[in-house]
């Protein structure tokens, strides 16, 4: 392969953007699209109700930093921010301490539904009020198993994904790009990609170096016929940029991936 590498970010928002930033800052070659768009309830005003109805619960479940940012757009944030909280990983703690919340749990690396489930605070659940906040679609396995723990689980979609069409323009980059990483924010952008790709920068993305936020996230990827694949120990920065220095260190050498590990730390590591 002749030309340059490039990197596709994936992220949603100003996450996204601000990785994509920081990635095109050195040598490489950047692009952001996020196939899924994150926006508030079609009708908040009766999210809001719903969620007075069920609040306060004994613990929360967040499966992303949206839907806490959606949930103290919903709710006072005095009312949540002694209730333990559960999240996906360490970055999504960090969103939930600068939101108020300062009873956060959240599993080490590899973020997942069963990896929450592992957590000290969801084992022992018989009795207690449990509120997942979500979005319409995904998994049902928290709010399943914590079901069978014992747990009154409820369950309020708090955002939508909606889909984002690719741009002509990065069809075209992509479908021209000789080697391609995707930094691949979740199994959501993962069936987005393959919705909105042509079939040649579908096939760019699949021969590729694919970093994925989770072991499942990776098998997923794989079955999708993505033949390089890495999981990282989370979604957060720290997470992806440390399994792209460990993967290809040329790119992204791993004194930058150390700094960024230290750097997630300060902020508020759980």
């Amino acid at each position: 392969m002749n030309g340059p590498v490039r990197v596709l970010v994936t992220r949603s928002g100003r996450d996204g953007r601000a990785l994509a930033e920081r990635l095109g800052a050195g040598p490489l070659s950047v692009s952001h699209y996020a196939p899924v768009a994150l926006h508030g309830p079609s009708d908040p005003d009766a999210v809001r109700r719903e969620l007075q109805t069920l609040l306060p619960a004994d613990c929360l479940v967040a499966p992303s930093a949206e839907a806490l940012r959606q949930l103290v757009k919903l709710v006072a944030p005095n009312r949540l921010a002694r209730t333990p909280v559960v999240v996906p990983g360490r970055g999504t703690a960090r969103v939930a301490a600068a939101l108020g919340f300062d009873r956060v749990h959240a599993p080490d690396r590899d973020g997942t539904s069963e990896r929450m489930l592992d957590l000290p605070i969801l084992r022992s659940v018989a009795g207690l009020r449990v509120l997942i906040l979500a979005a319409a679609g995904g998994r049902r396995l928290i709010q399943e198993t914590l079901a069978q723990r014992g747990a009154e689980v409820d369950r309020v979609h708090v955002y939508r994904r909606l889909p984002v069409p690719a741009p002509a323009e990065l069809l075209e980059t992509l479908a021209a790009t000789d080697e391609l990483v995707t930094l691949l924010a979740s199994g959501g952008a993962l069936d987005g990609l393959r919705e909105q790709l042509s079939a040649a920068a579908w096939r760019t993305l699949t021969a590729g170096l694919v970093i994925a936020p989770s072991s499942r996230v990776a098998d997923l990827a794989r079955a999708a016929g993505c033949r390089h694949t890495v999981a990282a120990a989370g979604a957060d920065d720290a997470s992806m940029l440390a399994a792209l220095g460990r993967a290809r260190p040329e790119l992204w050498p791993m004194r930058y991936s150390v700094e960024s590990e230290v750097e997630s730390k300060g902020q508020g590591e759980p």
